[in-house]
This record gives C-alpha cells, structure tokens and sequence, in this order.
C-alpha cells in the first residue's frame, strides 16, 4: 500500500505548516540586503501569519466534527 494515502488532512497541514516556515525564514535569513531588525520583523511575521492560517484550519476542519 503506498505510504502516502496513510497520511491524513491533519498531517499534511502540519507538514506544510513546517515547510512554510522553514522556507519563510530561510528565505529571510539569506537575503544580504536586509538589516537585522528587518529580517526578525519579517520572522514574527511568518510565525504570525503560519499560527493565524493553523488556527483557521482547526476552526474549519476539527470544530464540525465536534458538533
């Protein structure tokens, strides 16, 4: 069977939850052009922005099975 149909909505969120901020800050942390101060604003930015989009995604998804 292949590995991948075992994995579930929730899991592949969470992985693409780390891959966006993975990416999102490696992004941030290679571009010369940005001082310091800048590039941690646009780290809490990424955070923010990936928590905002999880809550969202456990509103939508978890809080209908409940009911």
């Amino acid at each position: 069977m292949n590995t991948l149909l075992m994995i579930s909505l929730p899991e592949i969120g969470f992985i693409v939850a780390i891959v966006s901020i993975y990416l999102g800050v490696t992004a941030v942390l290679q571009n010369p052009f940005l001082p310091v101060v800048k590039k941690i604003l646009w780290i809490i930015l990424i955070l923010l922005t990936n928590w905002i989009g999880l809550l969202i995604y456990y509103f939508t998804f978890y809080m209908k099975k409940s009911n």
